[in-house]
């Protein structure tokens, strides 16, 4: 299975000593498809409010709970919420991908501010302390939450040795895998990997859910994976010995990898950026993949992963599962809504 955030955040809400509501605030979809730029960008806004409206009713409604943690939300929009709630004194909101939108945008950066002072608790994957570049003091952090990324072991994913023939089979394998969208980065990448598989003896593996992005490039001699459903997603994964991450900056400078959390549960390397939030999702608290500065030093990176692999054995990727855990992130969730209380 995927690691999915919102369900593991709701199966960890099971395991807790406390009684935590997890509310997500995914927008309903109220209007049909419009050609219209304007129109469709008017009707996405008024969706929007509606939801957040809706969110703040949800949260009113659950302000009895010990916590109530609120999964998915829009920072511009959720003073909404707040209008129609005005609670916030048991209310932890997941930042996601705010946290890199407040740092890229200063309006974000000052709605998550003022979140934080109307009492809001914010719940931040990997390390709370990236706060103090948007500009936090050290004691604004204590009420705030550092959660690591879960990951959920999924190691009894079939092995598609199928898919190779007897050349490919003793070839170590590096995979560029996931959704092709915004920030990814695939075409750049799969340059970058094809002129060091000049060096390497690597089969390189693609899969992804769209391969429009490389519709103008040489595939010759790549393996193609079509990963529209889970389970071909799941097992391009576990077919690889390495998997490359190279997101760009300014879209995942303060992001988790869910990739990368995949990866991680079928017990495959992550060659990642040395970015805050997915350093921490390879390195702590077992050594699960190799980070690097800048695209000069992806080669050496990805030698350092594939020697990793080879001297891998399992301890290592047990103990990232075990301080990972749902019960570990139960745990972390228990302590803070003591301290908290």
């Amino acid at each position: 299975m995927r690691n999915n955030l919102e369900l593991m955040l709701i199966e960890s809400a099971k395991l807790s000593k406390n009684n935590i509501c997890i509310i997500t605030g995914n927008a309903p979809n109220l209007f049909p498809k419009i050609n219209n730029v304007l129109l469709r960008t008017f009707f996405k806004v008024i969706t929007l409010v509606i939801n957040h409206i809706d969110l703040g009713r949800k949260i009113n409604k659950a302000k009895d709970k010990d916590a109530v943690i609120v999964y998915s939300f829009s920072t511009e929009f959720l003073f909404f919420s707040f209008l129609v709630s005005f609670w916030t004194k048991n209310v932890y909101l997941v930042n996601n991908h705010n946290i890199q939108q407040a740092y890229e945008n200063p309006f974000m950066n000052l709605m998550l501010k003022i979140y934080h002072y109307l009492g809001y608790k914010f719940i931040i994957l990997e390390t709370s302390s990236v706060l103090m570049d948007l500009g936090y003091e050290k004691q604004d952090l204590k009420r705030h939450i550092s959660l690591p990324h879960s990951v959920v072991s999924s190691v009894n994913i079939a092995n598609k040795s199928d898919w190779f023939n007897t050349e490919e089979i003793g070839k170590k394998k590096v995979g560029i895998i996931g959704e092709s969208r915004r920030g990814k980065n695939f075409s750049n990448t799969l340059d970058l990997i094809l002129k060091i598989a000049k060096k390497l003896d690597i089969l390189l593996i693609i899969g992804t859910d769209n391969f429009s992005c490389f519709e103008d490039m040489d595939l010759q001699g790549i393996k193609l994976i079509d990963t529209s459903t889970n389970d071909a997603y799941m097992a391009a994964l576990s077919a690889c010995d390495v998997v490359v991450l190279n997101y760009e900056k300014s879209k995942y400078f303060y992001r988790c990898s869910g990739v990368a959390a995949d990866a991680i549960g079928v017990q495959t390397y992550v060659v990642c950026p040395d970015f805050p939030f997915m350093s921490s999702q390879v390195n702590y608290p077992a050594k699960v993949g190799v980070v690097y500065q800048d695209e000069t030093d992806l080669e050496i990176a990805l030698q350092q992963a594939l020697a990793l692999n080879i001297h891998s054995d399992n301890s290592t990727f047990e103990s990232h599962y075990i301080e990972r855990s749902l019960a570990k992130t139960a745990s972390i969730l228990d302590q803070a809504i003591q301290a908290n209380s």
